[in-house]
């Protein structure tokens, strides 16, 4: 069998939350059934929360399969073994694909769902009111009919409806009254359900599910569902280590860099305390080896990408900022991670916790410090905030910047350093703190160079005696830089020497890429003039 058939990029089940295609088509499917398993053998009523693009919808589809056709899409997985329950009839609610509507619309599309996915339409006449399908009259007329532990019922994206309301404030309050009713009503025939599973990103006070549900059990946290959705370091040799090795040939770099940069772009993320395992955003890793060729995207961001609940915060309310500059370190207390807040007011550090952008290390039994899981996440939270600040970069730039690989093959400093500041000039308000901070300095400029086949970029590559600032790489060079920035009592000159001595002591670059030339940069930051300085940039042999 040749290389190409191995990695059959057709294999990869980009995009697809639909279980059995997957596994009719051939599709690869990283087996999670063990947790499944545990998943679908609670009675009590769950709560499962994760960020977009992390796989809740094939979670739902995968359980609604196994409720509904038994073992019919699980041959060889490792639930097979295991599963003996009967089938069920599986009601699935995905209010992501309704939630956008207005508080009416919704009323009527949940009524029309509910009615589906009941299989009543016979019926529907006696369930209208005034034109409107009621949602608590129809699920009450059904389930009240339902014999004991009969019927699986799915939500996914619970809160879906409430984030996409919340620059709309009259809305957001019919919204969340029309489903506080409407979960007060389900809560009433909890009996009837053989099992019922919810899934969202936040944790709000404002619905219900938490308090009219009482006994509902939220897992989100638990240690041992940690790596349900994501792939591990396990999982990526397993089932994808025949796409790594195509990537180490299309982008012409060993498939151990290939691994390397695989975990600096797309690992990191850890979902409870005492997790033992990080975990690679899925949706990243399987666009990764759809186009390997490209390069190590920010898949994430750029998927349609931004989190909304991110986004209508952003435009509820002037004060929410995504990144104080000043504020590099969070620490929460373990109950600030589990607690419910009101859905207008999630303290800025929980809501980029529950969306993503921030993942959670373990200090103490009761205390964490959030921090981003890895470059991706970073560079598109970098990129959403300067989306949110309307900074946006002139088309000259956009060119100059395209062609940036060109100069670093040439070693031209100078128009390196000239483009570096027009990106500082079209990104950074004059007002702003950065230039006190040069790794904010250099936060910049990395989430504005672009990330394709002719430019490489990885910033803080760890070595044995400390971490790179920025290094770029081309097909013919590795650039390695340095950044000092001049205070009140370092100048210009005497910052410029302590890059040199920093890349010469811990010998940034060396032995890094054998194929490459090596170009290392020390570059000076004017915390006065807010700028590179072009003539305190030099060369390091």
């Amino acid at each position: 069998m040749s290389f190409s058939a191995i990695a059959d990029i057709n294999r990869i089940p980009y995009g697809d939350p639909h279980f059995a295609n997957i596994r009719e088509r051939g599709s690869i499917y990283v087996d999670k059934t063990k947790l499944i398993y545990k998943i679908a053998s609670q009675c009590a009523p769950l709560f499962f929360s994760r960020p977009r693009r992390f796989g809740k919808s094939l979670l739902i589809n995968t359980l609604h399969c196994l409720f509904s056709s038994g073992l019919k899409y699980f041959q060889g997985l490792d639930i097979e073994k295991t599963w003996q329950d009967k089938n069920y009839k599986v009601v699935h609610l995905d209010f992501s694909a309704i939630g956008e509507k207005t508080p009416s619309e919704f009323k009527r599309a949940l009524g029309d769902t509910i009615i589906e996915e009941f299989d009543v339409k016979g019926v529907v006449a006696q369930y209208d009111e005034m034109g409107v399908r009621d949602p608590d009259r129809i699920f009450n007329e059904i389930a009240r009919k339902l014999t004991n532990n009969s019927v699986v019922l799915l939500i996914d994206e619970y809160d879906a409806p409430i984030t996409h309301h919340l620059d709309k404030p009259d809305e957001l309050e019919e919204m969340i009254s029309l489903l506080n009713s409407f979960y007060a009503t389900v809560k009433q025939y909890t009996g009837k359900f053989r099992l019922i599973f919810i899934t969202g990103v936040t944790r709000t006070s404002h619905i219900s599910i938490f308090s009219a549900f009482n006994n509902i059990l939220d897992i989100s946290l638990d240690e041992e569902f940690n790596t349900l959705l994501g792939f591990t370091q396990d999982d990526l040799i397993r089932y994808f280590d025949v796409y790594v090795e195509k990537a180490a040939l299309d982008l012409k770099i060993p498939k151990s860099e290939v691994y390397y940069r695989l975990e600096k772009y797309y690992d990191g993320f850890q979902f409870s305390l005492d997790a033992k395992e990080t975990v690679y955003n899925p949706w990243s890793i399987l666009s990764f080896f759809k186009r390997t060729n490209k390069g190590f995207q920010d898949y994430w961001f750029n998927s349609g990408g931004v989190s909304s609940i991110i986004m209508q915060y952003l435009k509820a309310s002037d004060s929410f900022d995504l990144m104080n500059y000043d504020d590099r370190e969070i620490y929460v207390n373990k109950d600030e991670l589990t607690d419910r807040y009101e859905i207008t007011n999630i303290p800025r550090e929980i809501l980029l916790y529950q969306t993503g952008y921030l993942t959670i290390r373990k200090i103490t039994d009761n205390t964490a410090r959030l921090e981003f899981s890895n470059a991706e996440v970073e560079n598109s939270l970098l990129r959403l905030y300067l989306r949110s600040n309307n900074f946006k970069t002139p088309p000259i730039t956009k060119i100059k910047i395209d062609e940036i690989y060109q100069e670093i093959d040439k070693k031209n400093i100078l128009s390196i350093v000239s483009i570096f500041n027009d990106i500082l000039n079209d990104c950074v308000s004059i007002l702003s703190k950065i230039f006190q901070d040069e790794r904010s300095v250099r936060d910049i400029i990395y989430a504005a160079l672009p990330q394709y086949i002719y430019l490489q970029k990885i910033k803080e590559r760890e070595t044995l005696k400390g971490f790179s600032d920025l290094e770029l790489l081309t097909q013919k060079t590795h650039m390695v830089i340095e950044f000092k920035r001049t205070t009140p009592t370092k100048d210009a000159a005497s910052a410029l020497q302590e890059a040199i001595q920093q890349i010469q002591r811990k010998n940034y670059g060396a032995g890094a890429y054998h194929h490459l030339e090596l170009f290392r940069v020390a570059m000076v930051i004017s915390t006065e003039e807010k700028a590179i300085l072009p003539e305190f940039c030099k060369e390091v042999l």
